[in-house]
């Protein structure tokens, strides 16, 4: 059985998911001014299956993530033209959702789940797929 198979269990079906979180410190302002700066450790979830056969490592969804991601590590997200004018919880998460679902897409991933929050009773989820 792999990520992407759906297994039946008696009257039930199971799907497998790959389930990741990923850390990204960065900093930004909502006016735009460097005396307002501030920084936030923003934590990222997203669930997935692998569409392939084989079995595949943590690593490989890790890999990818870290692609989309890394560019904004530490940084201040204001300077980048997707987050100039608009830097709330929201807008991040509609930004980066659409950018790790074309990542994970090309790498034939199935994209279930996005969440991104600032504070563990703050979240802004995104899902296409049921469970």
């Amino acid at each position: 059985m792999t990520a992407g198979m759906v297994m039946s269990i008696g009257r039930f079906a199971q799907m497998k998911y790959h389930r990741l979180k990923y850390r990204l410190c960065m900093q930004h302002s909502f006016d735009k001014k460097a005396e307002h700066r501030h920084h936030h450790l923003i934590e990222i979830e997203i669930v997935a299956r692998h569409m392939a056969e084989e079995f595949l490592e943590f690593a490989s969804m890790d890999s990818v993530l870290e692609q989309v991601f890394g560019p904004y590590q530490y940084q201040y997200l204001n300077d980048f033209p997707e987050f100039e004018g608009n830097t709330s919880i929201e807008h991040l998460g509609e930004v980066f959702y659409l950018k790790v679902k074309d990542a994970l897409e090309k790498q034939h991933w199935k994209f279930a789940r996005f969440e991104i929050s600032e504070t563990p009773l703050r979240i802004y989820a995104i899902t296409e797929e049921t469970f």
